[in-house]
């Protein structure tokens, strides 16, 4: 079996990412109007995530962590992000 992906891809990356998808899921949930509006959203919820990830990677460790994951920052920049592209109209 080829572990190339486990090697390629970093721990916190991958949370990142599936936190992203889980943010803008309940997003979705709570404020969505269309089905439509989904794809836009998961794709906002991922990068905000992954860049709260990198973030959270940069500022020292938090009170809520997983391995490298600031799971705070990572958070708050999956939400922040969806709100600001909620603002703007773009999902």
């Amino acid at each position: 079996m080829d572990h190339t992906f486990i090697v390629i891809v970093p721990p916190w990356l991958a949370l990142s990412a599936l936190l992203g998808v889980g943010h803008a899921s309940i997003f979705h949930l709570v404020l969505g109007q269309h089905i439509r509006q989904l794809p836009a959203q998961v794709a906002v919820g991922l990068a905000a995530s992954v860049l709260g990830g990198l973030l959270g990677t940069i500022i020292p460790p938090a009170v809520l962590a997983i391995g490298d994951t600031n799971l705070i920052a990572t958070s708050l920049c999956a939400w922040g992000g969806l709100g600001i592209a909620r603002l703007v109209r773009f999902c």
